[in-house]
Protein backbone atom coordinates (compact mmCIF):
# COMPACT_ATOMS: atom_id res chain seq x y z
CA UNK A 1 0.00 0.00 0.00
CA UNK A 2 2.73 2.05 0.79
CA UNK A 3 4.14 1.62 -2.62
CA UNK A 4 0.96 2.54 -4.59
CA UNK A 5 0.94 5.98 -2.93
CA UNK A 6 4.36 6.90 -3.49
CA UNK A 7 3.91 6.38 -7.16
CA UNK A 8 0.97 7.54 -6.88
CA UNK A 9 2.63 10.96 -5.57
CA UNK A 10 5.32 10.96 -8.44
CA UNK A 11 2.96 10.61 -11.10
CA UNK A 12 1.23 13.45 -9.91
CA UNK A 13 4.67 15.33 -9.49
CA UNK A 14 5.37 14.17 -12.83
CA UNK A 15 2.43 15.12 -14.48
CA UNK A 16 2.40 19.09 -12.89
CA UNK A 17 6.25 19.60 -14.08
CA UNK A 18 4.70 18.32 -17.71
CA UNK A 19 1.62 20.96 -17.47
CA UNK A 20 4.43 23.40 -16.39
CA UNK A 21 6.88 22.52 -19.58
CA UNK A 22 4.39 22.45 -22.37
CA UNK A 23 3.37 26.32 -21.47
CA UNK A 24 4.99 28.65 -23.82
CA UNK A 25 6.60 31.83 -21.74
CA UNK A 26 5.54 35.17 -23.11
CA UNK A 27 8.05 36.91 -25.00
CA UNK A 28 8.62 40.28 -23.93
CA UNK A 29 7.73 43.72 -26.20
CA UNK A 30 9.98 45.55 -26.60
CA UNK A 31 9.64 48.99 -27.55
CA UNK A 32 12.03 50.29 -30.50
CA UNK A 33 10.68 53.66 -30.66
CA UNK A 34 11.52 55.94 -28.08
CA UNK A 35 8.98 58.74 -29.56
CA UNK A 36 5.76 59.44 -28.82
CA UNK A 37 5.26 59.95 -32.47
CA UNK A 38 4.66 56.74 -34.82
CA UNK A 39 7.17 56.04 -37.68
CA UNK A 40 6.59 58.42 -40.59
CA UNK A 41 3.29 60.51 -39.24
CA UNK A 42 3.80 63.88 -40.16
CA UNK A 43 3.15 66.18 -36.94
CA UNK A 44 2.27 70.16 -37.62
CA UNK A 45 2.87 72.27 -33.95
CA UNK A 46 2.89 75.86 -34.04
CA UNK A 47 5.52 77.57 -32.40
CA UNK A 48 6.00 81.34 -31.03
CA UNK A 49 9.48 82.27 -30.81
CA UNK A 50 10.84 85.85 -30.39
CA UNK A 51 7.22 87.38 -31.15
CA UNK A 52 6.33 85.44 -33.72
CA UNK A 53 4.89 82.35 -34.95
CA UNK A 54 5.86 79.48 -36.81
CA UNK A 55 4.72 75.94 -38.33
CA UNK A 56 6.41 73.13 -37.16
CA UNK A 57 6.48 70.03 -39.37
CA UNK A 58 7.96 67.06 -38.40
CA UNK A 59 8.27 63.06 -38.95
CA UNK A 60 9.95 60.78 -36.54
CA UNK A 61 12.22 58.22 -38.64
CA UNK A 62 12.90 55.03 -35.77
CA UNK A 63 15.41 53.39 -38.12
CA UNK A 64 17.84 56.40 -37.64
CA UNK A 65 16.55 57.81 -34.39
CA UNK A 66 16.08 60.77 -36.16
CA UNK A 67 13.59 63.58 -36.65
CA UNK A 68 13.07 65.50 -40.14
CA UNK A 69 11.72 68.81 -39.30
CA UNK A 70 10.51 71.65 -41.48
CA UNK A 71 10.53 75.09 -40.62
CA UNK A 72 7.97 77.90 -42.11
CA UNK A 73 5.79 80.85 -41.17
CA UNK A 74 2.62 81.28 -42.56
CA UNK A 75 1.79 83.98 -44.63
CA UNK A 76 5.31 85.21 -44.71
CA UNK A 77 8.62 84.17 -46.09
CA UNK A 78 11.86 83.41 -44.23
CA UNK A 79 15.04 84.88 -44.95
CA UNK A 80 17.81 82.51 -46.00
CA UNK A 81 20.65 84.17 -44.50
CA UNK A 82 22.96 82.08 -41.73
CA UNK A 83 21.44 84.16 -38.69
CA UNK A 84 17.81 83.12 -39.88
CA UNK A 85 19.66 79.09 -39.73
CA UNK A 86 20.34 79.99 -36.19
CA UNK A 87 16.63 81.20 -35.91
CA UNK A 88 14.67 78.48 -37.66
CA UNK A 89 17.12 75.73 -36.18
CA UNK A 90 16.52 77.05 -32.61
CA UNK A 91 12.55 76.80 -33.22
CA UNK A 92 13.20 73.57 -34.77
CA UNK A 93 14.80 72.24 -31.92
CA UNK A 94 12.95 74.07 -29.32
CA UNK A 95 9.60 72.08 -31.29
CA UNK A 96 11.16 68.87 -30.81
CA UNK A 97 12.29 69.41 -27.24
CA UNK A 98 8.86 70.23 -26.46
CA UNK A 99 6.59 68.08 -28.81
CA UNK A 100 8.75 64.47 -28.93
CA UNK A 101 11.83 64.23 -26.56
CA UNK A 102 11.19 62.04 -23.43
CA UNK A 103 12.35 62.01 -19.85
CA UNK A 104 14.09 65.08 -19.28
CA UNK A 105 16.09 64.54 -22.92
CA UNK A 106 17.02 66.99 -24.90
CA UNK A 107 17.08 68.04 -28.65
CA UNK A 108 19.88 69.07 -30.33
CA UNK A 109 20.00 69.53 -34.20
CA UNK A 110 22.02 67.60 -36.61
CA UNK A 111 24.83 69.23 -38.14
CA UNK A 112 25.16 70.31 -41.14
CA UNK A 113 21.47 69.76 -41.98
CA UNK A 114 20.06 73.31 -41.31
CA UNK A 115 19.35 74.07 -45.27
CA UNK A 116 16.66 76.13 -47.08
CA UNK A 117 13.88 74.75 -48.82
CA UNK A 118 11.06 75.75 -51.24
CA UNK A 119 8.91 75.85 -48.31
CA UNK A 120 10.89 77.49 -45.33
CA UNK A 121 13.97 75.29 -43.45
CA UNK A 122 14.60 71.80 -43.43
CA UNK A 123 16.65 70.20 -40.69
CA UNK A 124 17.28 66.65 -38.96
CA UNK A 125 17.24 66.79 -34.90
CA UNK A 126 17.97 63.66 -32.30
CA UNK A 127 16.56 63.72 -28.49
CA UNK A 128 19.18 62.09 -26.67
Amino acid sequence: MHLVKLFAVFGVAALVLAACASEKPELASINTNPSPYAQGQSHTEPLYYNGRTYQVQFRHIIAEQVYTVNVSARGRSLGKTPADARIVSEVGRNAINHFACKNNQKAQIVDGSVQPSTVGWNMRARCG
